[in-house]
């Protein structure tokens, strides 16, 4: 499977701030108190952030029509000690997935049909990314631990939560025992204290990622059961799953896409339903039996 990266929590370069994101705070804070050119930088800052990661100061003074020099003292009178420690921070704040920091100008400006190309060609490279990543072996102990286990869970927080829900869903329709957490309603704890070796737990987890799946993690991995971590190249390199699969999540719009992770967790489905043989076919049909007696489709 495709073998982990790493993410972790950086500085800034300003004292005292651990995220880039707080660069707009910041501004917010002193623009009433900033004369009309250095207004000019931070409106221009505020509107597109990302861009700092990727221009110098006279670039972004030119596009802000403003001057170098007001650059310089905007960000002295933030409190940062030159325009480096800044783009440190927008490049932190992309990593980290803030989609304030993701959305660049020049992207508005392009036309229909190249957004229309854009768009297709960065959700076929994520998709050929992912599977040409995958450790065949790897991939088929996975599924087999999913037929067998003697109950499969699935976690996702946020947007995780989703892509968890539906492969919980894919899942359930040929063998029993998967269920979703967190559980509307109940702690993770009131879950996760029942695991035992013989589950299985599907850990799907994409930025931003919630700072109680580290925890969460490490306590599934005390239980000795298997554990399939799906999640994006960002992710720390050590976790202790048993396996782990990296889908491609990031292109050049505002947000993350999950074309990638969808077609992997579709992926996984057909393969658990191909490795549970005639069992999982049996509860199908048993399933569209009761379809049929409740008449709960038309």
């Amino acid at each position: 499977m495709a073998v982990r990266d790493s993410t972790q929590s950086r500085r800034t370069g300003r004292r005292g701030e651990s995220r880039g994101a707080a660069l707009e705070t910041l501004i917010r804070e002193a623009y009433d108190r900033l004369p009309a050119s250095e207004r000019k930088v931070a409106d221009f800052m505020l509107d597109y952030p990302g861009e700092l990661a990727s221009f110098s100061a006279t670039e972004i003074a030119a596009k802000a029509e403003s001057s170098k020099a007001a650059v310089t003292r905007m960000l002295k009178r933030l409190g940062f000690e030159n325009f480096n420690a800044v783009r440190q921070a927008a490049r932190e704040a992309r990593q980290w997935g803030s989609p304030v920091y993701l959305l660049g100008r020049e992207l508005e400006r392009q036309g229909f049909s190249t957004k229309v190309k854009r768009h297709i060609e960065q959700d076929l490279n994520a998709i050929s990314d992912t599977f040409n990543s995958l450790d065949e072996r790897a991939f088929q102990n996975a599924v087999s631990r999913i037929g067998t286990a003697a109950r499969v869970f699935v976690l996702g927080f946020r947007n995780s939560h989703f892509l968890a829900g539906y492969l919980r869903w894919q899942l359930i329709q040929v063998r029993d025992n998967v269920e979703l957490l967190p559980v509307a309603g109940e702690t993770l704890a009131e879950q996760l204290a029942g695991l035992g070796k013989d589950d299985a737990v599907i850990i799907v987890a994409f930025r931003r990622r919630m700072p109680v799946l580290e925890q969460a993690m490490k306590i599934i991995a005390r239980t000795k059961c298997y554990t399939l971590f799906v999640t994006d190249p960002t992710a720390r390199k050590e976790t202790s799953a048993t396996w782990t699969v990296r889908c491609e999540s990031r292109g050049e719009d505002l947000f993350d896409f999950y074309t990638a992770a969808m077609s992997f967790l579709h992926f996984l489905s057909v393969s658990v339903v191909a490795e549970i043989g005639s069992t999982g076919r049996d509860r199908l049909k048993r399933i569209e039996t009761v379809h049929e007696e409740l008449h709960e489709f038309g």
